[in-house]
C-alpha cells in the first residue's frame, strides 16, 4: 500500500512540475529554449538578424522575427497610430486579447498592430492572422533568456529609460499605444479605450 501511495505521489508531483515548466515565462521566469524546445522546422522559422533597412518591408510569412526595442521603435514610427502588444500565447486573463480580436479591433480603428510574444511555445500556430509578422525580444541581442530582464531591456530600448521608469508600474497593461512614432500611454482595456477612437 505504501509503495502505491509513493508512486502516486511521485506521479502527481511529476504532473505538477510539468505544468509549471509549460507555463514558461509566467511561472518560472525563463523563456522556452530555442534549441531545446523548438522543432527543427520551428527553429528555421525564427529570424535572428534582420537588418534595420528591411524592417519596414516585413510581411507576415509565418516566421517570427527576433528584434530589439530600437528596431520595434523604427517599425512604429511611420504609422499615425500603432500598438505594441506584449502577448503571452497562454494568457487567460481578460487583459490578454486573442490575436484575432486585437487585430480586428486595430484594423477597424486604423491602428497598426505589432505583437511581441513573450515566448515561442504555441506562437507559431497563432501567427497567421496578423498583418505584420510576429516578433519576439531578441535574447541573443540582450544576452539573457530571463523574461523580466528581456522585457525590461526591450522596453527601455523602445520607450527610452526615462519613459520606461515613469511607466513601469502600469506596463503590465500589455498594450503600448503610439501616435506618430511617439509613445502616448499604456492601455488597459483596448475595447474601451480604442474602439471608435
Amino acid at each position: 500500500m505504501k509503495n502505491k501511495l509513493c508512486i502516486l505521489s511521485i506521479c502527481i508531483l511529476f504532473i505538477l512540475l510539468s505544468l509549471l515548466v509549460i507555463q514558461g515565462c509566467v511561472i518560472i521566469g525563463y523563456r522556452n529554449h530555442f534549441s531545446r524546445d523548438l522543432t527543427p522546422e520551428q527553429q528555421s522559422k525564427v529570424v535572428w538578424n534582420t537588418p534595420d533597412d528591411r524592417l519596414l518591408s516585413l510581411k507576415n510569412d509565418g516566421r517570427i522575427f527576433a528584434i530589439n526595442g530600437k528596431q520595434m521603435q523604427k517599425m512604429v514610427q511611420p504609422h499615425p497610430k500603432a500598438i505594441v502588444y506584449q502577448w503571452s500565447p497562454h494568457c487567460t486573463s481578460e487583459a490578454c486579447l486573442s490575436l484575432s480580436a486585437i487585430q480586428t479591433l486595430c484594423d477597424n480603428n486604423g491602428i497598426a498592430l505589432f505583437v511581441v510574444a513573450d515566448y515561442f511555445h504555441d506562437a507559431f500556430s497563432q501567427n497567421q492572422i496578423l498583418t505584420y509578422p510576429l516578433f519576439i525580444a531578441n535574447e541573443k541581442h540582450y544576452k539573457t533568456d530571463v523574461c523580466h530582464k528581456l522585457e525590461k531591456r526591450f522596453y527601455i530600448d523602445l520607450l527610452g529609460e526615462e519613459t520606461y521608469n515613469a511607466t513601469k508600474e502600469i506596463s503590465w497593461y500589455r498594450y503600448a499605444y503610439f501616435e506618430k512614432g511617439k509613445f502616448v500611454r499604456y492601455i488597459r482595456d483596448p475595447y474601451v479605450e480604442l474602439d471608435n477612437r
